[in-house]
């Protein structure tokens, strides 16, 4: 200890004319010795090694892992800075940004309707909203739509974060909107459009006329008692939530061998779909309240990973609780949903593969470790999924942006608790 305090002093000596340096090197040792919080049960020590290497190794801000195996909580972990502004740091009630994760949630959503016989996934979206039927979109079927099959990537020109609360001007944007090739051709990550489009469907079909939002926190979120929002509170103090550290643009090009081509060869194209579908909502900022406030089931669900943790845990087992029927778990639980010609998505360039509103594997794809699982991954490296073959509910999800495809801070994690799960049987 004495030998390294020694060091220390000397580096400082060295760099103390320059500022930027010297926080460089703090925030090094900072994160070379987080601390980690929460419980591990006996078993699963590795996967708290793994974690911790993603502050000690990996750079990591802050994050928090949640693991369900057969209804019992066996990890929940959290770790880091959860604003780097204020220097809060990250703890049990920390509430963050799950991205696209949340689409994962809205689907759940619409899973618990159509085992309720409200929906059918193969009758067209028409069926239950009547000026969908225009424009091309008169035969896009509910699953189509659901598993980025609908060819509705993109609406024309953009709307601001206001105008997006404005249900009125949303739903004209939606109805308007046009496919970009033949519904079942290809699949095409609707990244910006989804939730929105799975919340207007709900809204029609729920005879309490719910948006997607408030129909989640009454039947799922309140009889499950977890913390996950769909348009935030005002209720809920900015304190609380986790600030999300973006790419750094420079880094970011230096880091794009990271990334497959395909998807580099999108996000460096101007005029690709994938480029312009981060454009679609001016005015959004991950870290404005404005943001969070409205109901964007596409990607600004807020919350905590003990609760997609549990939610997933609970539809793993069967999900009793929430009256789910088992045909409707066997509809999560199946194949990928593959379009007519080629699999590689349209909006990333890469093959990508879905079922029903869920990440699924495919041949080249493989986010889980078995073709039963369902769930969603977020940009920033979020994961939550629900795997019944283990009976695992799963999420990780951290505050800084990464800058590899897939995310091997959570890719890692996940492989060694797998690895631990097989030891144990």
């Amino acid at each position: 200890m004495k030998q390294f305090k020694q060091f220390s002093e000397k580096i400082v000596f060295l760099l103390k004319k320059t500022n930027c340096l010297i926080i460089i090197f703090i925030s090094i040792i900072m994160n070379s010795f987080a601390q980690i919080n929460g419980y591990i049960k006996p078993g699963y020590e590795p996967v708290y090694n793994e974690f911790k290497k993603n502050f000690d190794k990996k750079k990591e801000c802050g994050a928090a892992l949640c693991v369900y195996h057969k209804g019992e909580k066996v990890i929940d972990l959290w770790a880091g800075i959860a604003n780097k502004k204020t220097k809060s740091v990250w703890d049990k009630n920390t509430l963050i940004l799950f991205f696209s994760a949340t689409k994962g949630v809205a689907s759940l959503c619409i899973a618990k309707l159509h085992s309720e016989g409200k929906i059918d996934y193969d009758k067209p979206v028409a069926t239950y909203w009547n000026e969908f039927a225009k424009n091309g979109k008169e035969t896009i079927t509910v699953r189509q739509l659901l598993s980025h099959q609908s060819g509705l990537c993109l609406w024309d020109g953009s709307l601001s974060v206001t105008e997006v609360a404005d249900r009125d001007k949303l739903v004209e944007k939606l109805e308007n909107t046009t496919p970009y090739w033949n519904p079942g051709d290809y699949c095409g990550y609707s990244a910006a459009l989804a939730g929105h489009y799975m919340s207007e469907l709900i809204r029609r079909i729920d005879e309490k006329h719910r948006s997607l939002g408030c129909y989640f926190q009454e039947e799922l979120a309140q009889p499950l008692g977890i913390e996950f929002y769909i348009g935030l509170p005002d209720s809920i103090g900015n304190e609380r939530i986790a600030r999300i550290e973006m790419n750094n643009p420079l880094k970011r090009l230096f880091m794009l061998n990271k990334s497959p081509k395909g998807l580099i060869k999108q996000m460096l194209n101007p005029g690709s779909l994938c480029f312009k579908s981060m454009t679609l909502v001016k005015g959004y900022n991950v870290n404005k309240r404005e943001t969070w406030r409205i109901e964007e089931p596409s990607g600004n669900g807020i919350g905590t990973a003990e609760s997609l943790a549990k939610l997933y845990s609970v539809f793993s087992l069967g999900a009793k609780e929430l009256g789910i029927h088992h045909s409707t778990l066997a509809e999560c639980e199946g194949p990928a949903l593959h379009p007519k010609f080629s699999d590689v998505d349209k909006v990333m360039g890469i093959p990508l593969y879905y079922r029903n509103g869920f990440m699924k594997n495919g041949e080249e794809s493989k986010p889980f470790p078995n073709d039963a699982c369902y769930g969603f991954g977020g940009a920033s490296g979020s994961m939550a999924f629900a795997d019944p073959v283990n009976q695992i509910g799963y999420c990780y999800v951290p505050n800084r942006m990464g800058y590899d495809f897939p995310d091997s801070r959570e890719g890692d994690i996940q492989k060694v608790l797998y690895e631990c799960i097989e030891k144990q049987q």
